[in-house]
C-alpha cells in the first residue's frame, strides 16, 4: 500500500525539524496504524538515524544501538569499543549533529524502559546534559499506548516537560483511503468497515 495523507502529522514533524535548537518528539498509537510508515516517510530526504528497540534485554538494545549508530556515523572505533553505557553512543550522535542537524528516531521505545525502568533516568539526564544542547531532533516512537504514556508524558515521568511536540497518531479517515484508491464507493465502504482505517490491515485486504 502505498503511503496515504498524513499530511497534519508531517507538518508537526517538518516544523520540529526546522527548529533552531534541540527537539523531542514522542509519537504513539495502537499497533499497525503507520507509526513507522510515517517516520520512514518524514525522514526519507533527511540524515537520520533509525534504531528499531526490541524486547531483548537493556544491554542487547544498547549493543545494538552502538553499531547502528557506527554505521551512521561511519566511526571505526565505536564500532569495536565496549561500550557499557549509553552516554558515549549518544555524546557521539551530538557531537555530529554540530556539523549539521541530524534525526534520530527510536521505534519501539517503551521495550527498553520496560526491561530497565533506571533507563528513563539514564535518558533523562542525557537529554539534560548533551541532546537538548545539541542540533538534534529526536523521535521516541512506541505502540504500547499505555507505556509510552506513562514513560513519556505523565507527571511522574522522568521525561515529563521535555517534550516539544507529540502526535497520537489514529487510523486514516475514509475520505483520505478512498482518494487514493481505485475503488468503487461501494468497495471502499466495505473495506474500510472492515480494516477500520488500519493501514496494515489493509494491505491484507482482497477485493475478492
Amino acid at each position: 500500500m502505498k503511503f496515504v495523507d498524513r499530511q497534519k502529522e508531517l507538518t508537526v514533524l517538518e516544523k520540529e525539524f526546522n527548529r533552531k535548537e534541540a527537539s523531542l518528539v514522542i509519537v504513539y498509537g495502537r499497533r499497525r496504524v503507520g507509526k513507522t510508515a510515517l517516520l520512514k516517510e518524514f525522514i526519507k530526504d533527511k540524515r537520520a538515524l533509525y534504531f528499531l528497540a526490541t524486547e531483548e534485554s537493556e544491554t542487547m538494545n544498547r549493543q545494538a544501538f552502538q553499531q547502528v549508530a557506527a554505521d551512521f556515523l561511519d566511526y571505526d572505533l565505536l564500532q569495536s569499543a565496549q561500550i557499557l553505557r549509553w552516554e558515549p553512543i549518544f555524546k557521539a550522535l551530538a557531537q555530529e549533529a554540530a556539523h549539521q542537524r541530524i534525526v534520530l528516531v527510536i521505534d519501539e521505545f517503551q521495550y527498553i524502559g520496560k526491561n530497565n525502568p533506571a533507563f528513563l533516568s539514564v535518558f533523562q539526564r542525557i537529554w539534560d546534559t548533551l541532546l537538548s544542547q545539541s542540533n538534534i531532533m529526536v523521535v521516541l516512537c512506541g505502540s504500547l499506548v499505555s507505556m509510552m504514556m506513562s514513560q513519556t508524558l505523565r507527571y511522574d515521568s522522568p521525561l515529563y516537560g521535555r517534550r516539544t511536540a507529540q502526535i497520537r497518531l489514529m487510523p486514516l479517515q475514509f475520505t483520505d483511503v478512498y482518494e487514493a484508491q481505485n475503488l468503487s464507493f461501494e468497495q471502499a465502504v466495505e473495506q474500510y468497515a472492515i480494516t477500520g482505517g488500519v493501514p496494515k490491515y489493509m494491505e491484507f485486504f482482497q477485493t475478492d
